[in-house]
This record gives structure tokens, sequence and C-alpha cells, in this order.
């Protein structure tokens, strides 16, 4: 069906160059006509006639009316009213554009495409069920199955997209905690700053890639900025995924390695990235928070500085274990006053006789 949909078109393509350039070349107020011994037929704003036994390669009908009771191989019509009837009238192929066909008792037609034309087959007329194709209801069934592909792609996308994305979320949390917990906590604690510097950090790099782009010597840094942007982007996502996961799951607060919190938070933005806006307003805050947490530790307002090794834990890291009780003297304090003091006889005291 498609197929013949084409054909059609490029039929009336072919007709329209051949008979279009005499029409422009020989035109009059009055129309132009060519007889049908010149194989093609034309006419512009008048009221054409194919008798019967008279034959065509093509008829042209552009704002008139025609009446075909011979034989033409291709028939153009664009805001016309024509009219095919008669036992010897045979249209092999047929393109309108608005206007009325009408096909009468005993004419044959074949393939044909229209679009806004009203179309009257007669009952007795030589016409197949399927030759007929009406291109705004193809077209229809055609974008339908476009759209429905495209949602399909689209959404295995997404589910590939999501699946990167939960992964990369997971590697966040085994090499960043501490970054990645730092810049959640400019979400819960900041809000303010963080939304004016996530607003900032949206517009100010767009303004300089666009400046940077309209330059040959400054692409190349459009393009690196661009990906940094996208990664500042991409990690203020993940960055507020953990801060939700964080909420939910309160025991991972503590956790070493939260890999459940950052994982339940990506997913649940994920899910929630369907209702609008709510991407953009995760990537608002995400860039907020990332870019105020990096500016912080350039000025050396980050994490206060580790405390001393301590029992139980390595080196840097806070107490987790106290130190254990210290043992007790093996012997009795001295009596006030005496110096030196008594050691009783013990291994590895002063010798007996010694005072």
């Amino acid at each position: 069906m498609q197929r013949n949909m084409w054909r059609a078109a490029m039929l009336a393509c072919t007709i329209l160059l051949v008979g279009a350039l005499p029409v422009v070349a020989q035109s009059t107020d009055e129309g132009t006509f060519f007889g049908s011994e010149g194989q093609v037929l034309v006419g512009v704003q008048q009221d054409l006639t194919l008798a019967a036994g008279e034959t065509a390669d093509a008829l042209v009908i552009l704002d008139g009316t025609a009446t075909i009771e011979g034989d033409v191989d291709g028939l153009v019509m664009i805001g016309s009213d024509v009219v095919v009837q008669g036992a010897g009238a045979n249209v092999d192929g047929f393109f309108a554009i608005g206007g009325t066909l009408s096909i009468g008792d005993g004419a044959t037609v074949g393939e044909g495409a229209f679009t806004n034309t009203a179309v009257t087959v007669s009952p007795a007329a030589n016409v197949e069920d399927d030759s007929l194709h009406d291109m705004q209801e193809e077209l229809a069934g055609a974008l339908g199955f476009i759209v429905a592909g495209l949602i399909i792609v689209i959404f295995f996308i997404w589910i590939g997209f999501g699946i990167a994305l939960l992964f990369s979320a997971l590697m966040v949390v085994a090499f960043g905690t501490s970054q990645a917990r730092r810049a959640a906590f400019n979400i819960g604690n900041d809000v303010l700053k963080t939304l004016v510097v996530g607003l900032l950090a949206i517009i100010l790099p767009m303004i300089v890639i666009a400046l940077l782009a309209v330059t040959i010597v400054g692409i190349p840094l459009a393009i690196g900025l661009s990906a940094l942007y996208a990664f500042v982007a991409f990690l203020g996502y993940i960055v507020v995924g953990l801060w939700i996961g964080e909420r939910i799951l309160r025991r991972s607060q503590s956790a070493a390695r939260p890999y459940g919190a950052a994982f339940l938070g990506v997913l649940i933005l994920m899910l929630l990235s369907w209702i609008p806006l709510v991407t953009a307003l995760a990537i608002w805050f995400g860039m907020g928070a990332v870019t105020l947490a990096g500016w912080r530790v350039l000025r050396g307002r980050g994490l206060p500085p580790p405390p001393p090794p301590g029992y139980g834990a390595p080196y840097g890291q806070p107490l987790q274990v106290p130190p254990p009780p210290y043992a007790p003297p093996p012997y009795a304090p001295p009596p006030p006053g005496q110096y030196p003091p008594q050691y009783p006889p013990y291994q590895g005291g002063p010798p007996a006789g010694w005072q």
C-alpha cells in the first residue's frame, strides 16, 4: 500500500514536470490547452474534455473541470472537479489534491492517491477496493506506527540509561563517600545557598560555552567545558539521590558505604522522572550542592582535619572503640612521706637489701 502511494506521488511529480513547463511558457489569462495529439493535456482554470476514443499520456488540470471518456495514462488534479465516465474511459493512475473525483459506470481506474478530495465510485465502475489510497489516513496510520516505535525505543534507552546511572551511583559511593555526603549535606542545611549556586552553575557555564563556540580557537574549550558541565550535572543527580536515600534509610547515615541509600534514592528519582520538572529540580539542587561543596574545599573550608589515630581505628579516622582499661599496679602504693618507696620482692625490682 505504501509503495503504491509513493508510485502515485512520483507519477504526479513527473506529470507536473512535463506539463507545467509549457503552461508557464505559453499561459494566458484564459488558460492553456494542448490538444490530445500532443499527448499531454493541460488546463488551468479551464473545462477539459477527453472524448471517447482519444488517448493522452497525461492530463493535468488546475482549478478547473475535466471530463474523461477516453484513455489517459496519468491524471493530476489540483482543486478541480473531474468526472471519469463511459465504457471506454480508462485512467491508469491519478494523484488528486482537493476538489472532487467521480468515477462513473463502466469506467476503469487503476492506482490512485488523493488527499482532501471527495471521491465517489459507482458500483458498476472497474475499480479495485485497495487501489484508492487516502494519504491522510495512511499518513496518520504510518505516523501512529512511527510514534509507537519511538516510544518503545525511548523506553529501552531509558532502561539502559537507568542501569548505567544506578551503577554509577554505586561507584560514587564506593570511591567518594565522604565527598558525596559533603555535597549532600548542603541540600538539607544550606538550601538557599544551594539554590542560588545551582542557578548560577546552570546559567553561567551556558553563557561561557556560547561565547567560546563562536570562535574557532574557543571551540575546543567549549567542548571541554560542555563535557565538564554534563559531568557535574550527572554527579549532582547522584548526590540528590544519595540524599533522598539517606532520608529514607536512616541506618545508612552511619554506614561507612551507604550503597543501599544511593541505589534506592537514584531509583526513586528515575521513577519520578516521568513527572515534569522533577529531573530539572534534581539537577538544579545537585549542581548547586556539588558546586558549593567544591568551592568550600578549594577555600579550605571542607571537613575539619582528621583526629589522631585511636584504638581500633585506622589512621586519621575518629575513635570507634574506647581505649582498653589500664591494668592495676602489682603493688600497693607507698605510705605518705616515704621516699624512696619500698619495692616488694618480685622479679625485676631492686635488690632485697636495698634501702
